[in-house]
Protein backbone atom coordinates (compact mmCIF):
# COMPACT_ATOMS: atom_id res chain seq x y z
CA UNK A 1 0.00 0.00 0.00
CA UNK A 2 1.50 3.14 -0.70
CA UNK A 3 1.68 6.51 1.51
CA UNK A 4 -1.59 7.97 -0.36
CA UNK A 5 -3.32 5.22 -0.08
CA UNK A 6 -2.74 4.66 3.31
CA UNK A 7 -3.58 8.69 3.99
CA UNK A 8 -6.83 8.25 2.31
CA UNK A 9 -7.47 5.32 4.08
CA UNK A 10 -7.05 7.25 7.20
CA UNK A 11 -9.15 10.24 6.15
CA UNK A 12 -11.90 8.08 5.48
CA UNK A 13 -11.75 6.37 8.67
CA UNK A 14 -12.07 9.37 10.83
CA UNK A 15 -14.48 11.03 8.40
CA UNK A 16 -16.84 8.00 8.77
CA UNK A 17 -16.14 8.19 12.66
CA UNK A 18 -16.51 12.20 12.73
CA UNK A 19 -20.75 11.36 12.03
CA UNK A 20 -21.87 8.75 14.20
CA UNK A 21 -25.18 7.59 12.00
CA UNK A 22 -28.64 8.10 11.99
CA UNK A 23 -29.17 5.99 15.33
CA UNK A 24 -27.09 9.54 17.30
CA UNK A 25 -30.38 11.14 16.07
CA UNK A 26 -32.16 8.85 19.06
CA UNK A 27 -30.22 9.23 21.60
CA UNK A 28 -31.49 10.51 24.85
CA UNK A 29 -28.20 12.65 25.55
CA UNK A 30 -29.02 15.10 23.01
CA UNK A 31 -32.05 16.14 25.19
CA UNK A 32 -29.84 16.38 28.45
CA UNK A 33 -27.78 18.92 29.94
CA UNK A 34 -24.11 18.26 27.98
CA UNK A 35 -22.39 19.09 31.41
CA UNK A 36 -22.94 15.64 32.48
CA UNK A 37 -21.22 14.17 29.89
CA UNK A 38 -18.44 16.38 30.45
CA UNK A 39 -18.17 16.25 34.33
CA UNK A 40 -15.04 16.27 35.84
CA UNK A 41 -13.42 15.14 38.31
CA UNK A 42 -15.64 15.65 41.93
CA UNK A 43 -18.72 16.30 39.72
CA UNK A 44 -19.92 12.73 40.28
CA UNK A 45 -23.56 13.42 40.82
CA UNK A 46 -23.23 14.87 37.18
CA UNK A 47 -21.49 11.59 35.95
CA UNK A 48 -24.21 9.86 37.67
CA UNK A 49 -27.25 11.57 35.58
CA UNK A 50 -24.88 10.43 32.54
CA UNK A 51 -24.99 6.97 33.40
CA UNK A 52 -28.66 6.72 34.48
CA UNK A 53 -29.65 8.51 31.01
CA UNK A 54 -27.24 6.42 29.08
CA UNK A 55 -29.00 3.35 30.42
CA UNK A 56 -32.18 4.12 29.74
CA UNK A 57 -31.07 4.72 26.27
CA UNK A 58 -32.58 3.09 22.88
CA UNK A 59 -29.61 3.66 20.94
CA UNK A 60 -26.93 2.66 23.57
CA UNK A 61 -25.86 -0.73 22.17
CA UNK A 62 -24.85 1.32 18.78
CA UNK A 63 -23.74 4.61 20.25
CA UNK A 64 -20.76 2.02 22.38
CA UNK A 65 -19.67 0.06 19.74
CA UNK A 66 -19.31 3.68 17.87
CA UNK A 67 -17.43 4.30 20.55
CA UNK A 68 -15.19 1.54 20.88
CA UNK A 69 -14.46 1.79 17.49
CA UNK A 70 -12.59 4.75 18.05
CA UNK A 71 -15.48 7.22 18.39
CA UNK A 72 -15.01 8.56 21.93
CA UNK A 73 -11.50 10.24 21.49
CA UNK A 74 -10.75 14.05 21.02
CA UNK A 75 -7.34 14.56 19.92
CA UNK A 76 -6.27 10.65 20.70
CA UNK A 77 -7.60 11.38 24.20
CA UNK A 78 -10.66 9.33 25.07
CA UNK A 79 -13.60 11.37 26.57
CA UNK A 80 -16.74 11.28 28.74
CA UNK A 81 -19.15 8.62 28.94
CA UNK A 82 -20.44 6.84 25.52
CA UNK A 83 -22.92 4.29 25.42
CA UNK A 84 -23.44 4.14 29.39
CA UNK A 85 -19.73 3.22 29.81
CA UNK A 86 -16.41 5.72 31.09
CA UNK A 87 -13.41 5.72 29.47
CA UNK A 88 -11.70 3.60 31.86
CA UNK A 89 -14.50 1.38 31.30
CA UNK A 90 -14.23 1.14 27.18
CA UNK A 91 -10.64 0.71 27.38
CA UNK A 92 -11.31 -2.45 29.18
CA UNK A 93 -14.13 -3.65 26.78
CA UNK A 94 -11.64 -2.72 24.14
CA UNK A 95 -8.78 -5.02 25.46
CA UNK A 96 -11.31 -7.68 26.25
CA UNK A 97 -12.35 -7.43 22.19
CA UNK A 98 -9.02 -7.72 21.75
CA UNK A 99 -7.93 -10.37 23.64
CA UNK A 100 -11.22 -12.07 21.70
CA UNK A 101 -10.09 -11.25 18.21
CA UNK A 102 -6.39 -12.71 18.91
Amino acid sequence: MTRRNAARRQAATATALAVPGRWAERTLCAQADPDAWLAEKGKRALAAVAVRICGDCPVRAQCLDYALSGGDTWGGIGSVIWGDATPQERDQLRQQRNAVAA
